[in-house]
C-alpha cells in the first residue's frame, strides 16, 4: 500500500522476535525531517545518469524497481551535480518527489499525487539517489 499525501502514516518495521518500531510522519514534510528512523528504513536505488532518459516527461530506469505509482521518493545529490527538472528547476537533497510507475523497471517523478510526469532537463550524477521508506504502512 502506496503512502498517501495529505494524510498522516505510520511506518512500521520489526526488530527481532516481537520487537516493534513505528514512526509516524506527515507525508507533506520530508522523511527526514525530526525523525529517528534508520538507514535499514529505507529502500535507496542508485540512478546514474546513463538511466535517466532527459525529455518530457523525464524517464528513469532500474531493474526491478518495486515502486508503486505514488509511492513518495526522497531524492539525495550525494554531493554531485543536481537533477533539473522543468527548465531550470534544481532538486536540492530532501525534495520529496512522487512516483508515476511506467513498468516494473522504468518510472517518472511527479510533483503531486497522481500528478503529470515531470520534464527532466539535466540528469543529475552517477551516485544520486532516491530513497522510500519500507515496513508496513498502516
Amino acid at each position: 500500500m502506496p503512502i498517501v499525501p495529505g494524510t498522516q502514516h505510520t511506518v512500521t518495521r520489526r526488530q527481532g522476535i516481537g520487537g516493534v518500531v513505528s514512526s509516524t510522519k506527515d507525508p507533506n514534510v520530508g522523511v527526514e525531517n525530526g525523525r529517528s528512523m534508520l538507514a535499514a528504513d529505507y529502500t535507496t536505488l542508485t540512478i546514474a545518469q546513463s538511466a535517466i532518459t532527459e525529455a518530457n516527461p523525464g524517464v528513469f530506469t532500474s531493474a526491478a524497481h518495486g515502486l508503486e505509482t505514488n509511492d513518495l521518493l526522497t531524492y539525495h545529490t550525494e554531493a554531485g551535480t543536481a537533477l533539473v527538472t522543468g527548465s531550470s528547476d534544481t532538486a536540492a537533497d530532501g525534495d520529496v518527489f512522487w512516483v508515476k510507475k511506467v513498468d516494473a523497471d522504468t518510472f517518472q517523478l511527479t510533483s503531486t499525487a497522481s500528478g503529470t510526469g515531470l520534464q527532466v532537463s539535466t540528469d543529475g550524477n552517477d551516485n544520486q539517489t532516491f530513497s522510500r521508506p519500507i515496513g508496513k504502512v498502516v
